[in-house]
């Protein structure tokens, strides 16, 4: 399963307010202390936010989750997480069963178009797998593994 979102395209008030608010700040920043701080101020301002300007492609498929945007593709496997958490714009994906302050750590959060129905459910059927499935299989293997080492 294979989606993308784009933040910025879907609220264009948003995004121009929130170019024209940073582009004041940088004049700002390089009236007042000089320009070498208002380029250091745009560069950090920038990768801050880039994950608001450009779009992110999300790729789900049987056993690994793909999150590429602009600068960075990572690859996680599904067998790492226990649970899933739905928030207002995506869900997290959990490496613990409970809740805990880690999670935003240690989990994955993906962003999800209005569409989001079929792909919660998908990831869901993925990481709340029966036992005796593949997917759980691999699960019980790694933690065999684990206790082995």
């Amino acid at each position: 399963m294979k989606w993308s979102v784009h933040p910025a395209k879907k609220q264009p008030t948003k995004t121009i307010t929130s170019l024209i608010l940073i582009f004041a700040f940088i004049v700002f920043i390089s009236v007042v202390y000089g320009p070498f701080w208002g380029l250091f101020g745009l560069i950090v301002l920038f990768f801050s936010v880039y994950s608001y300007y450009f779009p992110t492609h999300y790729e789900v498929d049987g056993d690994e989750v793909m999150i590429k945007n602009i600068f960075v593709t990572q690859h996680r496997k599904l067998r790492e997480f226990k649970k899933v958490y739905q928030g207002k714009n995506g869900v997290l994906l959990s490496p613990f069963t409970h809740k805990t302050f880690l999670n935003q750590f240690r989990g994955v959060f993906l962003l999800l178009p209005e569409n989001r129905d079929e792909i919660i459910n998908y990831l869901k059927e993925i990481i709340h797998a029966p036992q005796g499935s593949p997917h759980s299989d691999a699960q019980k293997k790694d933690s065999e593994d684990a206790k082995v080492k």
